[in-house]
C-alpha cells in the first residue's frame, strides 16, 4: 500500500511522479486564496527604492499586476526562495536570492550590503513579519513597507479536503503558516487528531514554529526550504 502523504499547496506533475515512484500517494489541495490589496503606485514610484524585497511569487504577481517592471530598472530585486525568483526571471528581472530561504536568511545576505541610506521597498503580504524592516532600520536604511495581497482560507475545497482526511495521512507537508493555520481552521478536531498522528514536516523554521505553538510536534524540517525540499525530505527518511 503507498503511503498517503498531505501536501497543503500545489504540486505539478512531476513531483507527484517522483514520490509515486517512491511508494507515497500524493494528494495536494491549495488551503489558502490571495486576494488583491489596493496600493498607491504612485506612493511607491516617488518613493524610488535602490533595492525592492519581494518574498513570494504572489508578491510578484499582484505588485507588477499595477506597476510595470521597467518603472524599476534602477532597482535591485531580491527574491526570498526559488520561486519567487523564477517569477521575478520571467519578468526579465535577474534578483539577488539568500542562501536560506527565509527571514533570518535575507538579514544575512542584506549583512553583506551597504545599507546606510539606502532606500527598500518591501512588498509583502497584510500579516508578516517585522524581522527584516526592523533589521533593514537598524542599519540605517530608509524602508518603505508595501501591502499588495492578502491570504485568506480556500473555503471552496473544505468537502475535498474533508473526504481526503478521512482517508487518513501518514505525513502531512505545510508550506507555510497560513496554511497550517487554514487546515486547522478547515478540518477541526478531525485535522488535529491526523496531526496528532502522522509526521509534520513543515517548510521551513517559521512554519516550524506555527505548527509547535498549536501544541504538534514536527516530524522533520528539509534542508533546503523548498517543496523540492520537502519531497527530498519524505523520499529520502521514510522506510516503507
Amino acid at each position: 500500500m503507498p503511503v498517503r502523504v498531505f501536501f497543503s499547496a500545489e504540486l505539478k506533475e512531476n513531483q507527484k511522479e517522483i514520490l509515486r515512484k517512491a511508494g507515497f500517494e500524493p494528494v495536494s489541495i491549495p488551503l489558502i486564496r490571495t486576494i488583491p490589496v489596493e496600493f498607491s503606485m504612485e506612493e511607491v514610484l516617488a518613493f524610488s527604492p535602490n533595492f525592492v524585497i519581494i518574498s513570494s511569487k504572489n508578491g510578484v504577481k499582484h505588485f507588477f499586476s499595477r506597476i510595470p517592471p521597467e518603472k524599476f530598472k534602477s532597482s535591485r530585486f531580491i527574491a526570498v526562495g526559488s520561486s519567487t525568483a523564477k517569477k521575478l526571471e520571467e519578468l526579465s528581472i535577474e534578483p539577488l536570492i539568500p542562501e536560506n530561504f527565509s527571514g533570518e536568511g535575507l538579514v544575512e545576505l542584506l549583512n553583506s550590503i551597504d545599507l546606510d541610506g539606502k532606500k527598500f521597498l518591501i512588498v509583502r503580504p497584510k500579516v508578516a513579519r517585522k524581522l527584516v524592516s526592523e533589521f533593514l532600520k537598524k542599519s540605517g536604511a530608509e524602508v518603505k513597507e508595501v501591502v499588495v495581497y492578502e491570504t485568506v482560507a480556500n473555503e471552496d475545497i473544505k468537502e475535498t479536503l474533508m473526504a481526503e482526511i478521512n482517508k487518513d495521512f501518514e505525513i502531512l507537508a505545510f508550506t507555510s503558516p497560513s496554511n497550517f493555520k487554514s487546515f486547522l481552521r478547515l478540518t477541526g478536531e478531525k485535522g488535529r487528531e491526523i496531526l496528532n498522528k502522522g509526521k509534520i514536516v513543515p517548510i521551513g523554521h517559521v512554519t516550524q514554529k506555527a505548527i509547535e505553538k498549536e501544541g504538534f510536534k514536527v516530524w522533520k524540517v528539509p534542508m533546503e526550504y523548498t517543496v523540492e525540499g520537502i519531497i527530498d525530505l519524505i523520499v529520502t527518511s521514510s522506510p516503507h
